[in-house]
This record gives C-alpha cells, structure tokens and sequence, in this order.
C-alpha cells in the first residue's frame, strides 16, 4: 500500500490509476479533519470502526458501521475521524471507473444513487478480502494497470450486487419505476450551473416540460426546478466550506450576476445568508 508521507489525497496523483491506503496507517493525517473536495472516486471499506462513528457527506451525517463500503464521488466533500478506525481506502481514477462502469451498467456507481453504505455479509466479506489481497500484491509489486483494473471491475461487481440486493434499492425501486429519473438526475448535476430551466432538461431528454415534472414528481416527489435549486445550493455550501474563494467570486463562478441576487436565493432556501453559513 502506499505510503502517506506528504499526502494529499485531494490531489490525484496522475502517475497511479487505482491506489490503495489502510486507514490505520492515516490516523496521524490531517486529511479528513477538515472538509475536503476531491476530484476523483474513493472506495472506503469500514472493517472495524471504534471511537467518534459519524462520518459527514456533503454535509449529510452518517453513521457507519462495522464491514460497510461506500462510494465517495467526485466533486463530493468529507469529513471524518479516522481514529480508531480500521479498513481501506481505494482512489480510483474517474476514466478506470467509467470504463468499468460501462460494462457492470450499475446504477450505483453511476452516482445516481449516491452515499448509500453498503453493508457486507460474511460471504462477500471473503471474497472481497480475497481480491483486495490480490491487488495489494499487484499494487505493491508491477501495478500492471490491466490487473489493477480487472480486480477492482472484480470488487466493484460485488459491491454493486449488493446495493442490488439491499432493502434500500428494493423500497426505492417500488416508488421509482422510471429510468428517466435517473436519466434527469445525471443531466442535472452535470448542466445546473449553466442550465436552470426545465427546457433544456425537457429537450435533452425528448419530453414536454409537463410531461417531464410530472415523471420527476411521480418518481422523487420534488419538480425539476426544486432540484436545481437544491443542487445549486449544495454546491454553494460546499464552496462555501472549502474557503478557497471569497463569496463574490463564488457567485459568479455559479452564475449569479449580482452578489445580491446570490444572498437573496441563498437566504430563501436556507434561511441565513452565506456570511450567516461561512460564520457559523
């Protein structure tokens, strides 16, 4: 596994594809005790977890529990106490990760179903620690990227199966039968910051603005329009956190052509300004 000296794990090292880090062997780092963006996909498999048990998502929070695997996208923010806590840290390059996902066609790596924690049983256990054994070998000697990719396509399969399997996909699939959904939640991260319209998202997917509402209503119980909004907004408070950038200079960046229409439509839906927020 890789050395965490002089680590930054919100900058990808471009000279390894797929990286593995053991969570004990990051306690001593700082790299999750503050918020961080990053800009490629983690894998984090919790074996063993004692101590503070939150762990903060896009400033969701979640309790995580022994042998649970989640998926970290990117563009997402984290938080976390890695103290005590024992399991495995892959970083996966978002080209490896796509081309996997073109041939496992699973809604769960495709981030339509984010932050879902997937709990493993005993069986998968096995065969996951089997694999993951295999790619520290091949990691720590060649780290032949063909390999590489072969035994994450391997883990990330039955990581997928499982969500598959899971009470949450099986109650989610009840209220939401129509891939479109799924189809305009991906249009929607991608597209909100240029487009906030129904139109464009209507047009690109072929359907009346009427037609498209009544399908995001029936299958999310929220409009098009509610999730830009809430989308926008996440992606405010995020820049917000990160403290790279003033509030002026994100408003722009998020199209807002006024710093007071940003404060007005940030106060609307959260009910304190970005000042308020970034203070507190």
């Amino acid at each position: 596994m890789r050395d965490n000296s002089n680590l930054h794990l919100n900058r990808y090292n471009q000279n390894q594809l797929i990286e593995i880090f053991s969570l004990k062997d990051l306690e001593d780092d700082a790299i999750f005790s503050n918020y961080q963006r990053y800009d490629f996909y983690q894998l984090l498999w919790f074996t063993n977890v004692a101590g503070d048990s939150s762990y903060f998502l896009d400033f969701n929070e979640y309790t995580i529990e022994n042998n649970q695997i989640v998926l970290v996208f990117p563009g997402q923010i984290d938080r976390l106490d890695v103290r005590q806590k024992e399991g495995y840290l892959f970083t996966i390059n978002n080209d490896i990760l796509f081309t996997i996902n073109q041939r496992l066609n699973s809604d769960y790596l495709n981030g339509y179903f984010s932050n879902v924690f997937i709990s493993l049983n005993d069986n998968e256990i096995i065969i996951l620690e089997n694999l993951l054994s295999l790619m520290v070998l091949e990691y720590a000697d060649e780290n032949r990227i063909t390999l590489m990719q072969s035994y994450m396509e391997a883990f990330l399969f039955h990581v997928a199966s499982l969500f598959e399997k899971s009470d949450f996909f099986k109650n989610l699939q009840k209220h939401i039968t129509d891939p479109l959904v799924a189809g305009l939640m991906r249009l929607i991260d991608a597209n909100f910051i240029i487009h906030r319209e129904t139109d464009f998202y209507a047009n690109s997917l072929g359907l009346t603005n009427r037609r498209l509402n009544e399908i995001s209503m029936k299958g999310t119980g929220k409009t098009v329009k509610q999730h830009l909004q809430e989308r926008l907004i996440l992606e405010i408070k995020k820049e917000i956190r990160l403290h790279r950038k003033n509030l002026k200079e994100i408003a722009f960046d998020l199209g807002f052509s006024e710093p007071a229409y940003f404060t007005r439509f940030f106060k609307l839906h959260t009910g304190q300004t970005p000042s308020q927020f970034r203070d507190n």
